[in-house]
């Protein structure tokens, strides 16, 4: 499935808010869009102010995300690239998975132009 290439500094909230998901340190940095570095299946998601309510409920916060969309085409440094299926227009439910699953995180702004398969 098509989907638009994921990347460093793209704005991702968790499922519970005010949650923001970023990828700390890009594993790779050479393949850019603009100017930022293209996630691969390599990266690492972390969620920081995860807003669940552990207490009242019994389970953990959100702290990490895994992304289940991947290019099978588009390769970056030999890793499969991340993609976003749906255009992120206002905001989009995005293809991963919050840990605890299933609290899959919601992309607010990216870039609307690099597309992949």
């Amino acid at each position: 499935m098509p989907g638009l290439l994921l990347h460093h500094g793209a704005l991702m909230m968790c499922a519970h808010p005010p949650g923001l998901v970023t990828i700390p340190a890009p594993v790779q940095q050479r393949v850019l869009v603009g100017p930022h570095p293209v996630a691969t299946a390599a990266d690492t998601f972390l969620v920081a102010g995860c807003g669940f309510p552990a207490a009242t409920l019994g389970a953990p916060p959100c702290t990490s995300v895994v992304w289940l969309h991947t290019s099978a085409r588009v390769l970056v440094n030999g890793l499969p690239a991340l993609l976003q299926p749906s255009p992120p227009v206002g905001v989009a439910p995005a293809v991963g998975v919050g840990t605890p699953p299933p609290n899959p995180p919601m992309v607010q702004v990216m870039q609307l132009r690099v597309r992949g398969m």
